[in-house]
């Protein structure tokens, strides 16, 4: 199981901070830290972090994009650079994405060449998969030419199980991972108050009483339960 670590630099959607990162890095037997984010704001900070204590890290950022048409809608990919070309190269998708047109980024415009620094990770949930079950969204991203995964994950919802089935359908290979925004389960309560706090500030949420915290209806999405499921 690959653990898929996410900052507080990705506001909203983790308690982590670097500082929490590099003390389950040194303390967990970690060889190498997998960070998805939502931004590039943490990327130098975290990249000096873990250069500091001899761990390698790859950090993955995730876009929402879009096949051609900016009446799709959109879905999340993450972009994995390979190599220092491949950071350049998803530090200007980051770029592109919200400055173009829609917030978005159309993938049409870019071909396997442009991206063969870069490796793609279809994500468990609010990807075009997730997207096309529970939105009534009708989008198949072609990823043929782009060296690319897809992403599995169990973390107790109800829905988990209609993901993976629609994975199974599509016949593709998958990767087992755990999305991991806390350290504890015990965590979980003020995760969802943070999120809450988070979007409120945004104007997406009116009450706190309706914080509709869509996916974290779970608290597996902690490093312990990532532990309990790899000593299993």
């Amino acid at each position: 199981m690959i653990p898929l670590f996410k900052s507080n630099f990705s506001i909203g959607k983790s308690l982590l901070r670097i500082e929490d990162l590099v003390e389950i890095a040194e303390t967990g037997n970690i060889n190498k830290m997998i960070l998805v984010e939502d931004n590039f704001y943490g990327f130098r900070i975290a990249n000096k972090a873990f250069l500091k204590i001899g761990i390698p890290m790859i950090y993955g950022v995730r876009l929402p994009v879009v096949q051609s048409n900016l009446s799709e809608m959109p879905s999340k990919l993450i972009f994995f650079p390979k190599n220092n070309r491949g950071v350049s190269v998803v530090r200007k998708l980051y770029s592109k994405c919200f400055t173009s047109e829609g917030d978005c980024l159309n993938l049409s415009g870019l071909s396997g060449s442009d991206l063969k620094d870069v490796s793609i990770g279809v994500p468990f949930y609010d990807s075009y998969v997730y997207n096309n079950i529970f939105h009534f969204g009708l989008c198949n991203l072609s990823l043929d030419g782009y060296d690319h995964f897809y992403i599995e994950e169990t973390n107790g919802h109800p829905f988990d199980f209609q993901i993976s089935s629609a994975l199974k359908r599509l016949g593709v290979k998958t990767e087992n991972a755990k999305s991991i925004y806390y350290k504890n389960k015990e965590d979980f309560e003020a995760f969802q108050m943070y999120k809450a706090v988070c979007s409120r500030k945004q104007g997406r949420v009116p009450t706190y009483s309706n914080p509709r915290l869509d996916n974290f209806c779970s608290n597996e999405f902690s490093y312990e339960s990532f532990l309990e499921n790899v000593t299993k």
